[in-house]
C-alpha cells in the first residue's frame, strides 16, 4: 500500500526502519520496483510468514539500521 515515490523519497534519506511485503507466487510481467534494478540494499530478514494459499509475508530491516 502507499506510493513507490514517497517509498523511494524515505529510503534516500534513511528512514525506513521495515519493510513488510507480501510475495505471491506467480510471474507478472513488467511492473515498477521497489528497488532501482542497479542498487544493493543490505536487508535482514526479521520474519517469514507462509499461508497456505502460497503467498508468504516478509519483514526485512535494512541492515545498516541495526549496527
Amino acid at each position: 500500500m502507499g506510493s513507490l515515490s514517497v517509498a523511494w523519497q524515505l529510503l534516500s534519506h534513511g528512514l525506513v526502519d521495515r519493510f513488510r511485503l507480501l510475495s505471491y507466487p506467480g510471474a507478472v510481467g513488467q511492473g515498477k520496483p521497489l528497488f532501482a534494478v542497479d542498487a544493493q540494499v543490505a536487508l535482514e530478514l526479521i520474519s517469514a510468514k507462509p499461508f497456505s494459499n502460497g503467498v508468504v509475508a516478509l519483514v526485512y530491516a535494512p541492515a545498516a539500521a541495526n549496527v
